[in-house]
């Protein structure tokens, strides 16, 4: 309490503080509900490639409650608005190399957002087909590299 006392918001992460991807983590849900009772502003942070609104819809699926949660920062959404602005919104199409986690794979657990979906959120970018073609590289996942 005199650490929590001190502090009118906490950040927390997502993955692997909160929940592990399939339950939550002992004791975040109990921590959630106190901060939440305490008046507490919280905040999740994630490194998703998710916009943040289902970063939070997700967490009634490990047993939070989604309202006790103020907003969500992800990683999806900080950098696609980044490219939106730097790239896709020049007046001429840019295009990425993307290399992305594997779509075809049946309930990929690392495919937060199709990359069809984290590309409409980046505004007017067209897929290269090399990296001599690229404007610039986009790693949205690593499995195929």
């Amino acid at each position: 309490d005199d650490i929590i006392d001190k502090y009118d918001a906490f950040i927390l992460d997502q993955f692997g503080v909160l929940h592990n991807g399939n339950n939550a983590l002992d004791g975040a849900i109990e921590l959630v509900e106190y901060l939440h009772k305490k008046g507490k502003r919280l905040i999740i942070l994630s490194n998703t490639s998710a916009p943040s609104r289902i970063a939070l819809q997700k967490l009634p699926k490990y047993g939070f409650n989604g309202d006790h949660f103020e907003d969500a920062v992800t990683s999806g959404e900080e950098s696609s608005r980044y490219i939106k602005q730097t790239y896709g919104s020049t007046g001429s199409v840019k295009k990425a190399l993307m290399l992305t986690w594997d779509g075809n794979k049946p309930n990929n657990p690392r495919l937060t957002v199709t990359p069809e979906g984290y590309l409409e959120q980046c505004g007017d970018i067209a897929i290269a087909t090399s990296v001599s073609d690229a404007d610039f590289l986009l790693f949205h996942g690593s499995e195929v590299w």
